[in-house]
């Protein structure tokens, strides 16, 4: 693009070698179900609840209890807080409930 200003001509460019070196990869949306978790034990179903929430602790009457980390583990842990030693990440927690109490056993 030029631009003609009094006398003088402006030549303004893009540099198209930067536009072809920074590829960008487009992120395929997923569910806050599929975030990583280990297997359920056999007659549980593991489910994330955020923590921030007023009714968690509603939840966590009714059946369902938090999933403890371990120390070497590939799941985030959380270090700090209320709920040190749990899985968990950005303000989620893992818990796990009982089939046969939601019902679906």
């Amino acid at each position: 693009m030029k631009i003609k200003i009094f006398n003088y001509t402006i030549k303004i460019t893009k540099n198209k070698k930067w536009y072809q070196r920074k590829k960008y990869k487009s992120k395929v949306w997923s569910p806050p179900s599929s975030l990583d978790a280990p297997e359920a034990p056999d007659g549980y179903r593991h489910r994330w609840i955020r923590v921030e929430s007023i009714g968690y602790r509603k939840r966590l009457r009714s059946g369902f209890s938090l999933v403890k980390g371990k120390r070497k583990s590939k799941y985030p842990v959380i270090s700090e807080g209320r709920y040190k030693g749990y899985i968990g990440v950005g303000g989620l927690v893992l818990a796990k409930v009982n089939l046969k109490r939601m019902g679906l056993q």
